[in-house]
């Protein structure tokens, strides 16, 4: 099941995973700075991550 969705995720929004993950961050800076969720320091930490992980991946692909 995980394959599928990270497969369907991977295809559908090329080149744009790091991009959706930084629009993630500011909507949850957003909510946090108004009190409506207080996020976990390993929701952060998982943000992180994943926008450092597709950031590195798209600098390691060959250039067209």
């Amino acid at each position: 099941m995980v394959e599928l969705i990270i497969g369907f995720v991977d295809k559908r929004f090329q080149g744009q995973k790091t991009y959706i993950l930084m629009g993630v961050g500011m909507a949850m800076m957003a909510c946090q700075m108004f009190g409506f969720h207080s996020f976990s320091e390993s929701a952060w930490g998982m943000l992180g991550i994943g926008g450092a992980a597709t950031w590195k991946m798209g600098m390691d692909r060959p250039k067209k």
